[in-house]
C-alpha cells in the first residue's frame, strides 16, 4: 500500500515566507513615527558641539567691528604651533573655527589683527594682543593692541 504525501501549494509556502519576513520586520515599522518626537524632546543642534561652538563664533564674531575686513585670521592654541595639525582635538577645533569664519582665511599663526585662540588649560595671551570677546570656556577672539 502506497502512502500519498501531502504536498503543500507554492501558493501557500510564498505566502507564509512573506508573511514570516512581515512579521520578522513588523518592529521597524512604528521607526519613522518615532523621529519628529525625538526631534522635539531634544535639542540636537545645542548637542551638538560643532554646530553649538559654529553659532557662538558667529555670534561673537558679529559683535565685533572690522573682525572680517581683513581677509584673513589668525589662529593660535595652547598646543605647539608645529604640532596643531597632529593632533584629533586641535585639528577639529581649527577647522569648525575656519567652517565659522568663512569667508575669511584662518591661518595657523598670530600675524593678523584678529586671532582666535583655543585655550585647553589656561588663558596664556600672545604678547601685544589683548581679549576682543569670549566666545566659550576655550575659545577667545583676541585684537592686535594698537602701537
Amino acid at each position: 500500500m502506497l502512502k500519498q504525501i501531502h504536498r503543500i501549494s507554492d501558493n501557500v509556502f510564498f505566502k507564509s515566507i512573506f508573511l514570516i519576513v512581515i512579521f520578522w520586520n513588523l518592529k521597524y515599522f512604528f521607526l519613522p513615527l518615532q523621529v519628529p518626537f525625538t526631534l522635539i524632546a531634544k535639542d540636537f543642534i545645542w548637542n551638538n558641539s560643532f554646530y553649538s561652538t559654529v553659532t557662538l563664533v558667529r555670534e561673537a564674531a558679529s559683535k565685533i567691528t572690522d573682525f572680517q575686513d581683513e581677509g584673513q585670521i589668525g589662529f593660535v592654541s595652547d598646543v605647539p604651533q608645529g604640532n596643531i595639525f597632529d593632533q584629533t582635538e586641535s585639528i577639529r577645533d581649527f577647522y569648525t573655527v575656519q567652517y565659522a569664519v568663512v569667508p575669511s582665511i584662518l591661518k595657523n599663526d598670530k600675524e593678523h589683527n584678529f586671532v582666535v585662540a583655543d585655550f585647553e588649560k589656561e588663558l596664556d595671551l600672545p604678547v601685544g594682543y589683548t581679549v576682543q570677546g569670549k566666545i566659550n570656556k576655550k575659545l577667545y577672539i583676541l585684537k592686535k593692541e594698537d602701537n
